[in-house]
């Protein structure tokens, strides 16, 4: 069994519990998500079953889709529902419009300064470890993307938003800098994410499916679908999975597919996946090309 599930991971439970779960239901001891959504939230987490692990590093990888709801006036330590309540303030007079602009001024690059409440390490230690004891310490802020922010519903103290971000984009962080901005606290309520690794909620599945057995597994191809495919014989994958480079003589240069230098490359042999490799040279520049020169790197070769 090799490939993706797509879980809708339920509230309660950390992704590495999920990962857990999909183990144990599926009888498999070897896997792995694909970027941490926290406990209290749900929505799509992308796993890799057994060969599928190996293409973590190469999947989309692109821009993820959250729905999230933000309520003003209260204050939380962990950003978020889960936490312990710091202060209240008077959620004030609001209009939409004026959510409205306050969300175009956090479009396109932003800073952020990761939370105390996350995974990241300081000296070996996790953040997180550190906000228990009530220790806080000192983050470097990162640049992420948000590429669309839209209001969903406007029903103060709630508000309800899609943001479409860049990996690595803490929504909790996005809510409190959006609440300060609009005069007042506020914490996370709830966030679904709809979108990651090019998956939808439509792709996604729960546990009760998978107990079931209704749970679609989808394929490696699937899950790559950026990476330009190059089909070989049976014999020369064989021959690569033993450690055969790729050389131009190789290949019938008259059917490659379009790539350039430094681009990542799926090889298949049927509808088995080969390996994963890195151009060495462009597609268009094969067709002058005679000789044993390498044509592809090996990055990742699945048996």
């Amino acid at each position: 069994m090799n490939g993706v599930i797509v879980l809708d991971k339920p509230k309660g439970i950390t992704s590495q519990e999920a990962v857990s779960t999909v183990n144990r239901i599926l009888k498999i001891s070897k896997s792995g998500h694909t970027g941490t959504l926290d406990p209290f939230a749900t929505g799509v987490l992308p796993i890799c079953i057994n060969q599928a692990t190996k293409i973590i590093p190469f999947m989309y990888g692109g821009f993820k889709k959250y729905d999230a709801v933000l309520e003003l006036g209260i204050s939380t330590d962990t950003l978020d529902a889960t936490g312990r309540v710091l202060g209240e303030s008077e959620v004030p007079d609001l209009r939409e419009n004026m959510v409205i602009d306050v969300f175009s001024k956090y479009k396109g690059k932003i800073n952020q300064v990761p939370p105390m409440y996350s995974a990241i390490k300081k000296d070996g230690v996790r953040l997180y470890e550190y906000a228990r004891k009530g220790i806080e310490v000192e983050r470097k802020p990162r640049t992420v993307v948000v590429r669309e922010m839209e209001l969903l519903e406007f029903s103060p103290p709630y508000l309800r938003f899609m943001v479409e971000c860049s990996r690595g984009t803490y929504i909790r962080v996005l809510a409190i800098d959006i609440a300060e901005e609009l005069g007042c606290g506020g914490h996370l309520r709830e966030l679904r994410r709809t979108k990651s690794e090019g998956f939808t909620l439509d792709d996604a599945v729960t546990f009760e499916q998978l107990e079931s057995g209704s749970g679609a597994l989808r394929d490696l191809n699937e899950a790559l679908p950026h990476l330009p495919r190059l089909n070989i014989t049976d014999t020369l994958a064989k021959e690569i999975r033993d450690g055969k480079q790729l050389r131009v003589s190789h290949l019938d240069t008259g059917v490659l597919p379009y790539f350039k230098t430094g681009d990542r490359v799926k090889i298949y042999a049927g509808g088995d996946l080969v390996s994963i490799t890195e151009a060495q040279a462009d597609s268009e520049e094969l067709n002058s090309l005679d000789g044993n020169g390498v044509l592809l790197k090996l990055l990742r070769v699945f048996n």
